[in-house]
């Protein structure tokens, strides 16, 4: 009976490694992985160019599972500039999933720290971004991470100028 058990279990694990429907290449250096961490540097710089070339005009942004735009996106992200007086990333790490169905994920993660304009207080904050796609255009882009220190910022912010 364990012998057959055993054989059982065998060929399950050797029939669902056979299925590829879930499968994917994942690469670190190709063009897509690239260029998803040249739009993190240039968030940095303040030069949004390359975001405007790359996304799609109807993209939709997932900012913590909110649904917006990407003229919102890029209006909301140039704010961090008014807001923060430094801004530096570490920790970065990318790769792209090429599945077999078609579709292409870039996954990238990273640290961002910024020092506020108002507060002059530090923050570091781990984020992680996943843009989908099409036509080497970014269709899908969704970021998760806490925004505390940002709306800590604006309230500084508000305060100082009021």
């Amino acid at each position: 009976m364990k012998k057959i058990f055993s054989t059982l279990l065998l060929l399950l694990l050797i029939i669902s490694c056979s299925n590829q429907s879930g499968t994917a290449i994942v690469m670190d250096d190709d063009e897509l992985t690239l260029n998803a961490k040249k739009l993190l540097k240039s968030y940095i710089d303040n030069d949004f160019t390359l975001w405007e070339e790359l996304f799609s005009d109807d993209c939709e942004v997932r900012f913590n599972n909110i649904v917006t735009d990407k003229t919102n996106l890029i209006a909301g992200i140039k704010q961090d500039h008014i807001l923060f007086e430094t801004m530096v990333t570490s920790d970065e790490y990318a790769h792209t999933n090429y599945f077999n169905n078609g579709q292409v994920w870039t996954n990238h993660w990273f640290v961002n720290t910024t020092t506020g304009n108002y507060t002059k207080e530090t923050t570091s904050a781990r984020a992680h971004t996943d843009l989908k796609w099409e036509d080497g255009k970014v269709v899908i882009f969704q970021v998760y991470y806490d925004p505390a220190f940002q709306i800590k910022e604006a309230n500084a912010m508000s305060l100082a100028t009021n």
